[in-house]
Order: C-alpha cells, then sequence, then structure tokens
C-alpha cells in the first residue's frame, strides 16, 4: 500500500515527514536529515501507512515558505479570542487543524520565519530540575527547522488530527510581512510572563546570524552558549543538561531538542537558541 498522504503533500509543494506510530513518537521524525531531505513520490509512497505523516515548516517547493501558529496549553480559552481578532487581519478562510487539545493555523509567507514562543505563563512542576519552573506554552510559531503533524495523523491522547473547518491544505492562505507582524503583537496579548525574565544560565552571543568567530559546528556552538554539564550517550551523541533533552550529534554538525521537538544544523540551532534566550522574541 502506498503512503497517499505523503504523495499528496508533494503533489501540494510542501514537504513531508515521517513521524512514528505509537506514543510520543507520533510527534517525532523518524528519518536523519528530514530538516533539509526533499524525498520524491517514490521515495514516501514505500513509507509506512500506518504511521503519522508531518510537515516540514520554512521553504516548501514553490519558493514560498510554511509558517503555522500552534496553540497548546490552555487553548480551548486562549484560541476563540484569537481567532475572532485574526479575522479581522487576514481577510481569507484560515486552515485550521485541531488535535482535539490544541490547534495549528497554517499560513504561506515569503520569508522563512524561525519558530519562537509568543505567550505563555511560567508555572511550578511535581519536580523541578535545577530549579527552574516550567515554561507552559499558550502561543508558538513553527517555522524553520520545525515540523508539524498533519491532519489525519493520531495525537499520543487518543485523538485525531482534523481539520477544523471547510479550509484544507489546498486553501492555505498568504501571510504578508506586516500580516504577519500584526499576528505576533496579537499572539503577546495572551502572555503571561514577566516582562524580563531571569535568565541566569543562558549566555546572549554576540551575533546571531552570519559567521561567528571560531563556531564551526552545533557543538562548538553549545558549548559557547549553552552553559551546564554534558553527558555522553550510548551512540555518541552529547546530551546538555539542563535543557529538557538537548542533544548534539556525535560528529558535531546536527542536534536535537526532544522537549520542543526541533532540531537541525548550525542555522536551525542560532534560531532555536535565539527564541530560547528571549523565551520568543522574533
Amino acid at each position: 500500500m502506498a503512503n497517499k498522504k505523503a504523495i499528496r503533500l508533494i503533489e501540494l509543494g510542501l514537504h513531508p515527514v515521517l513521524l512514528g506510530n505509537k506514543g510520543d513518537d507520533l510527534k517525532r521524525p523518524l528519518l536523519k536529515g528530514w530538516q533539509t531531505a526533499v524525498y520524491t513520490p517514490e521515495e514516501v509512497a514505500r513509507w509506512p501507512v500506518r504511521n503519522n505523516i508531518g510537515i516540514r515548516c520554512g521553504w516548501q517547493q514553490d519558493d514560498w515558505a510554511l509558517l503555522v501558529f500552534d496553540f497548546d496549553e490552555e487553548a480551548n480559552r486562549i484560541f476563540p479570542d484569537w481567532l475572532r481578532q485574526a479575522a479581522r487581519l487576514v481577510h481569507e478562510p484560515l486552515t485550521i487543524v485541531t488535535s482535539g487539545r490544541g490547534y495549528h493555523v497554517y499560513f504561506y509567507t515569503d520569508e522563512a520565519y524561525p519558530g519562537c514562543t509568543l505567550a505563555g505563563k511560567y508555572g511550578e512542576v511535581s519536580s523541578p530540575a535545577n530549579g527552574r519552573k516550567r515554561l507552559f506554552k499558550f502561543i508558538e510559531t513553527l517555522g524553520e527547522g520545525r515540523q508539524v503533524v498533519t491532519a489525519g495523523s493520531r495525537h499520543p491522547s487518543g485523538h485525531r488530527y482534523r481539520f477544523r473547518s471547510q479550509a484544507t491544505y489546498t486553501d492555505i492562505p498568504y501571510l504578508s510581512a506586516e500580516q504577519y507582524q500584526q499576528l505576533v503583537a496579537l499572539s503577546r496579548c495572551f502572555d503571561q510572563r514577566p516582562k524580563q525574565p531571569q535568565r541566569n544560565r543562558l549566555v546572549h552571543p554576540k551575533q546571531l546570524t552570519g559567521l561567528l568567530p571560531g563556531i564551526d559546528n552545533c557543538l562548538t556552538y553549545a558549548r559557547r552558549f549553552l552553559s551546564g554539564a554534558e553527558q555522553v550517550e550510548r551512540n555518541g551523541d552529547i546530551r546538555f543538561l539542563g535543557y529538557g533533552g538537548f542533544l548534539v550529534t556525535a560528529n558535531g554538525r546536527g542536534w536535537y531538542s526532544f522537549s520542543d521537538e526541533a532540531g537541525g544544523g548550525l542555522p536551525e540551532l542560532i534560531a532555536w537558541h535565539q527564541a530560547l534566550v528571549g523565551e520568543g522574541a522574533c
């Protein structure tokens, strides 16, 4: 049986991602290099049909980028109000997918924006690590270096991701740079974090784009800007403790964050760290 969903995404100009088929793996990419891989219809046709399928965010096949606004914690309280106000800024039907718990809102943009957290709050956890409070994310964007689970896939809660209205992936609206900034400002209105949260363990890079002196891969970057103990995994990957499952590959060229379901190469690491340092500074 061919994986028709993945084939259809390619036909629509989107980049599919193979995800797992049970538990938390339902939201995690399985294939190495998925952040930049361009799969052919023949390749994805052989993907397991019972696995979930994601869409890589950022640049797509037609020189447009995909950006997704992701509503997670307290979504049923926040999303209806956000949607009413967003409808005044984007005068097109929105492509919305719900997991039964949260919502994904899809847009095409002219620029591949990095993902960032726009609204949330800090709260206590049952067993806090290193004295840090957990960040409950209300609204974040899924951009370059991230992926989003597709409609029809299964959520770990047992629900299915489903389109909320008649708009589907063929109807994803275009978002101008001005509209993007307006939606970012709207989303930040729901933020409950302190204006200047204390940051003891993160170091601000002097330069977040372009060449960084002495930084030639993800490992040297992490050692420069992420303080904390290191732990070598069985497969040689290096785990940086205190960052919610942050690992750098043994060769230093790649990385992955299990808590944020993000990963990639050095440019994606810089974008991820930029969002982490500013907790969503876009």
